[in-house]
């Protein structure tokens, strides 16, 4: 089952994909909800596939706490913008499709693979460019947008370490 934030991303979601959806009626994300989604998780599976934006990523991150070994699904502001608005609705059907064929699950292992000193090394938090490099990073490694902390979070999640996102800086850099 694919979570999303609203009905708009479940019809643009359905007409990519044939899947159930299930749409958490934006940010405020109830226990009952949460208890619901377990349930499905355990039988089924789910996605969480929200919004690149900053309520998007307070309901992956509730659901994440609850559901840790759930798979996530995301999409760059770029692919997800219109002229006015951020939002699965607004991406284009190839994009949605893309984005469902390569989820990611993240480990909750409390081992850093990734020191906060390489983190800042690489330029991905301080810095003017840094939202820009961490997009990069972000889209190389399928993650959501996100801040600083974040990323950093995410990326020992994946267990990458301090080569692995050179490389991916480099190859975008080719």
């Amino acid at each position: 089952m694919i979570v999303v934030e609203g009905i708009n991303d479940q019809k643009r979601i359905s007409q990519a994909v044939d899947a159930e959806t299930l749409s958490t009626s934006g940010t405020h994300v109830s226990k009952e909800l949460l208890i619901f989604l377990k349930e499905v998780h355990k039988q089924r599976g789910i996605i969480v596939f929200t919004d690149p934006d900053s309520p998007g990523a307070m309901i992956r991150r509730k659901i994440t706490e609850e559901i840790p070994d759930c798979k996530h699904a995301s999409l760059s502001h770029k692919q997800a913008r219109n002229s006015k608005k951020v939002g699965i609705e607004h991406a284009s059907l190839e994009d949605i499709r893309e984005a469902l064929k390569e989820v990611v699950t993240f480990s909750k292992v409390n081992v850093s693979s990734l020191l906060w000193s390489d983190f800042v090394d690489l330029n991905l938090t301080g810095f003017a460019s840094s939202q820009q490099l961490r997009d990069v990073v972000c889209a190389h490694f399928k993650l959501p947008y996100c801040n600083g902390k974040t990323c950093f979070k995410y990326l020992n999640m994946l267990h990458l370490t301090k080569d692995d996102v050179m490389e991916a800086l480099y190859e975008t850099h080719r």
